[in-house]
């Protein structure tokens, strides 16, 4: 018995570099795990990574949540093919490796990462807590980073939708608060040490196991006293 046995949960962004980290734990903990993507490839090299755990309650679904129509196809097949949902995780946004300042930055690249790293979060809240506040008890988990509430040089695409993606959340906490939706943030202080980034990694950077460890916990029964909250996941001490 895992901590989210029977629950049905979204994970967004689970073909990503620290998404499937989510998904393989989400899976090990007992979930059904709806993963959606642009891109068959995607999820055919998520399936390959999760190996057996992909063969029971992996529930891979082709769909573009960065456009409102994408979005609400999967919510329309999520609802087809699993009946309901207890919860949604959004892993979602890229890391921008442009290492310029603001002035430099160019109309495209601005909104690039408006689209995903801030508007996609929009489409996601907006289409799936109607969804969520059909249950009785439900949670809605965004991930955020160090970018958000530390203003990093030349990192502008990245730290401005992620202070905005913060007030998105304090925002849907209070016209969610009674409903029954568990609405939480947390912010991944540091760097991540997912496989991508492990050749070049530091000892006391977070895992995406760490992630999931403590995401699966908030979305999980036991986690229920958790709720409109911002929480911080530290890096350990050098």
């Amino acid at each position: 018995m895992g901590n989210l046995d029977k629950k049905i949960i979204l994970v967004a962004g689970g073909t990503g570099n620290v998404g499937e980290g989510i998904t393989a734990h989400y899976l090990k903990e007992g979930a059904t795990v709806v993963v959606p993507s642009r891109k068959q490839e995607s999820l055919d090299n998520l399936s390959n990574y999760l190996g057996d755990l992909a063969k029971t309650n992996f529930v891979p679904i082709i769909g573009n949540i960065s456009t409102a129509e994408g979005v609400n196809k999967v919510r329309d097949d999520v609802l087809k093919t699993c009946g309901r949902l207890d919860g949604v995780l959004a892993s979602i946004g890229g890391w921008w490796t442009g290492n310029k300042p603001l002035t430099e930055v160019s109309m495209e690249v601005w909104q690039q990462y408006i689209d995903s790293n801030l508007t996609s979060h929009f489409l996601l809240a907006k289409t799936f807590l109607p969804v969520l506040a059909k249950e009785k008890t439900s949670s809605y988990i965004l991930l955020g980073g160090t970018a958000a509430e530390v203003p990093l040089k030349n990192l502008s695409p990245v730290g401005i939708p992620a202070a905005a993606q913060l007030m998105l959340t304090r925002i849907i906490i209070e016209e969610n608060k009674g409903n029954g939706i568990r609405i939480n943030e947390v912010i991944v202080q540091g760097m991540v040490k997912t496989r991508a980034m492990e050749a070049h990694s530091s000892p006391e950077w977070v895992t995406p196991e760490e992630i999931a460890q403590f995401t699966a916990w908030l979305s999980s029964d036991e986690g229920y006293m958790v709720s409109g909250s911002i929480l911080n996941l530290n890096q350990r001490p050098r």
